[in-house]
């Protein structure tokens, strides 16, 4: 079985069933317990890059509700010097860091600080030396939009992909 996701990894569809495929779902009308150290990570993977022992960026979904007044939260861990390129969501998400370090322009945030993105609102992250491994929670399913602003190929180089 492929690890690759078929289809255009720009679209919204297409980053749904990526995000969506590192996790179990639920719905918000239901109880769902999970387990950070239980799951396995997901490595984030792309039809332009494709192996993931190149991949920079790791998923674990620990609530995916599916519905639409659901919410998500996900555990993301980066490798160390990994750069995301600016982009922006259509909706607002709460990120807290619990190991190591990322920047946000000039602004440092380390273990158990966090910021609030509102949707909409581009940014780019720099990851320290360390990697970092921080949560994303937003009040949304995990169909949200990414948009990248800088470089039409910025999600491939996200990907761990430089060309």
């Amino acid at each position: 079985m492929s690890n690759v996701i078929p289809g255009d990894p720009s679209t919204r569809e297409w980053q749904g069933r990526m995000m969506q495929s590192a996790g179990p779902t639920s719905t918000s009308d239901q109880w769902h317990f999970f387990d950070l150290y239980a799951l396995e990570e997901k490595p984030v993977i792309t039809t332009d890059q494709p192996d993931p022992a190149q991949a920079t960026i790791f998923l674990r979904t620990l609530v995916n509700h599916t519905d639409e007044h659901g919410y998500s939260l996900q555990a993301v861990r980066y490798a160390p010097g990994a750069y995301i390129p600016r982009h922006h969501h259509d909706v607002a998400q709460v990120v807290l860091v619990l190991e190591g370090e990322a920047f946000l322009g000039n602004r440092r945030v380390g273990p158990g600080q966090g910021y609030y993105t509102p949707g909409g609102k581009g940014y780019s992250v720099q990851v320290g030396d360390a990697g970092v491994t921080l949560v994303e929670f937003r009040h949304s399913p995990l169909t949200m939009e990414t948009v990248w602003l800088d470089d039409p190929k910025a999600a491939s180089m996200a990907a761990g992909k430089d060309s």
